[in-house]
């Protein structure tokens, strides 16, 4: 087998099954000798933020010397990216020998009652499976969609991290905040301390009581930990045993102070959990150095270009504060493209409804049978403030051509999105 028959077979494999359940994955872990029980973890869920906050994370915890492996996804430009140790992909020689250790396991459970394992499942095997053999001090596992019922939700972390709740996934999850929240607490364990920046009252209310109900600490966002930005950028975070300011943050966005915010609170619990000692020079240089691919990257200067996966509701809403407070006496052309199982018609009326704001839609090459919206599902309201153009290609070209001095680009929607476009700025 080689690298491209590996990932053939990955991708082969089916996305969904009606009835969720991790029977199939415990039995499939089980088959491969249980290695999760041999990995010490974080588990991370939330509707957005969860990248960033890996990489906030991951940065903060290498500073200190210690191995660490992350599991994320979607990837940006290779999918070894979803796992790596200290910022190092999997190397695709150890990529196909997972695989090939698998593939028997996977076609024995396609001819049982229980079924064969989905591609998110031999995603997480074949992670769970590296980190056992490729120690690591610490992983920090992302949660796919969801969290109860999410194929990561086979381990016990030594703490869980909630970063917020918004809407996505419903179809999945639920058509409520609670019933999404009920959802992303399943992954709190008994007794293992949660973080989350949640801030909604309903979703905070279900992850309270889980906690509660788990017998788990639990720290919230605002009320045991906070962050702020002074006029000069200066970061200052504070919780109930520190103060550390004079932070500054690469990841631009005012959405990823939330994001910071989470990661050096988990930091500090971590820190007492494996007796680590912490350096606030260590952590400025982390901060600073962080960097996290298509989540409002910088890809030019002149003239000024951003990529930013807002891929549902809660990301463009980030995405908008992040154009007021920023940019809100300049010009902002926005391309967008946008699955069209996503809450697409808020999405784009969250973004023409700023003044400054001239949005064209675009498409892509969709991941498997998703699409991306097209202008006959959008209402003839609002179709009247979008321009479309059907190849993103042209659509930057035109953006480019009517950019002034001053003026941005920002191109947002499906990070399959920003996968396919990112190549075309960041050789």
């Amino acid at each position: 087998m080689d690298y491209k028959e590996a990932l053939n077979f990955i991708h082969s494999r089916p996305r969904l099954r009606k009835k969720p359940s991790l029977d199939r994955m415990t039995t499939f872990l089980s088959r491969l000798g249980n290695p999760q029980n041999d990995v010490t973890g974080i588990h991370i869920a939330g509707t957005n933020g969860k990248g960033s906050t890996v990489a906030f994370l991951e940065r903060l915890l290498e500073k200190h010397d210690l191995k660490v492996g992350t599991f994320t996804s979607p990837f940006i430009v290779r999918f070894n990216e979803r796992i790596q140790i200290n910022r190092q992909p999997i190397s695709d020689q150890d990529l196909v020998e997972l695989v090939e250790r698998i593939q028997p396991i996977v076609e024995q459970m396609d001819a049982e009652a229980i079924g064969g394992p989905l591609e998110f499942e031999i995603d997480t095997a074949m992670m769970f499976l590296y980190f056992k053999e490729h120690p690591v001090d610490v992983a920090l596992i992302e949660v796919g969609i969801g969290g109860l019922f999410d194929s990561t939700n086979v381990f016990t972390p030594i703490l869980s991290v909630i970063t917020n709740i918004g809407w996505d996934h419903m179809e999945i999850l639920g058509d409520t905040i609670p019933k999404i929240a009920e959802q992303k607490a399943g992954i709190i364990k008994p007794t293992v301390p949660v973080v989350t920046g949640s801030t909604d009252p309903e979703a905070l209310k279900v992850i309270q009581k889980v906690a509660s109900d788990s017998g788990s600490t639990l720290k919230t966002f605002k009320a045991d930990f906070s962050i702020s930005k002074s006029t000069d950028q200066q970061i200052t975070f504070k919780n109930y045993d520190v103060i550390w300011d004079g932070l500054e943050a690469s990841l631009f966005g005012e959405y990823q102070l939330t994001n910071l915010a989470v990661a050096l609170e988990s930091l500090t619990m971590v820190s007492s959990i494996l007796k680590l000692r912490l350096d606030v020079n260590r952590i400025k240089s982390a901060v600073k150095t962080t960097k996290w691919a298509g989540r409002m990257e910088m890809v030019s200067s002149h003239p000024l270009v951003y990529l930013d996966g807002a891929h549902n509701l809660p990301g463009i809403e980030a995405l908008h504060q992040t154009i007021q407070t920023n940019w809100g006496h300049q010009k902002v052309y926005i391309i967008t493209a946008v699955l069209d199982d996503k809450l697409y018609q808020p999405m784009l009326n969250n973004l023409v409804e700023l003044p400054n704001v001239e949005l064209t839609l675009t498409s892509f090459t969709g991941p498997s049978k998703r699409q991306a919206v097209t202008p006959d599902e959008i209402n003839s309201q609002l179709l009247k403030e979008v321009e479309y153009i059907s190849n993103w290609r042209d659509a930057i070209q035109l953006a480019g051509s009517k950019m002034q001095a001053g003026d941005v680009l920002i191109i947002t929607g499906s990070l399959y999105f920003i996968s396919e476009v990112r190549p075309f700025f960041v050789k």
